[in-house]
């Protein structure tokens, strides 16, 4: 807030400056709560809540085993069929993330308008003559 004129006195420019700190702060005040709002929108969206709980539950997955193994040696021994559920397992997680991966791809493409393909644009040009 740019001031066309100085007050004379000391006390004069100190209420002034006041005011503009209690005005910055009141608008920094405003602005945080506008930013909190918009952030918790995002993050209660369907999309962004399976992505965070599909996240967890990889992480969760793949340390799992490191946890177990750190507490009891003698499990570090597995036996083959363990191992192949164990990656059966993984995989179907990966499988499963998957649709969340296409949703989020076509949730951003849905955003950004189409542009005319180089093909597109050969096509008129052949047909104009």
């Amino acid at each position: 807030m740019t001031h066309y004129f100085k007050p004379a006195s000391i006390n004069g420019q100190i209420k002034d400056t006041e005011q503009q700190i209690l005005n910055h702060q009141h608008a920094v005040d405003s602005h945080t709560n506008a930013l909190a709002g918009k952030i918790q929108q995002q993050m209660v969206k369907p999309a962004n809540l399976l992505l965070a709980a599909s996240i967890g539950f990889i992480v969760g997955e793949l340390t799992q085993n490191r946890c177990r193994t750190a507490d009891n040696p003698q499990a570090a021994e597995t036996s083959p069929l363990k191992t192949a559920l164990s990656l059966i397992g993984s995989a179907r997680t990966l499988y499963a993330a998957l649709p969340l991966a296409l949703m989020i791809k076509s949730y951003y493409q849905a955003d950004v308008p189409e542009q005319p393909t180089r093909a597109n644009d050969t096509k008129r040009t052949k047909a104009s003559p």
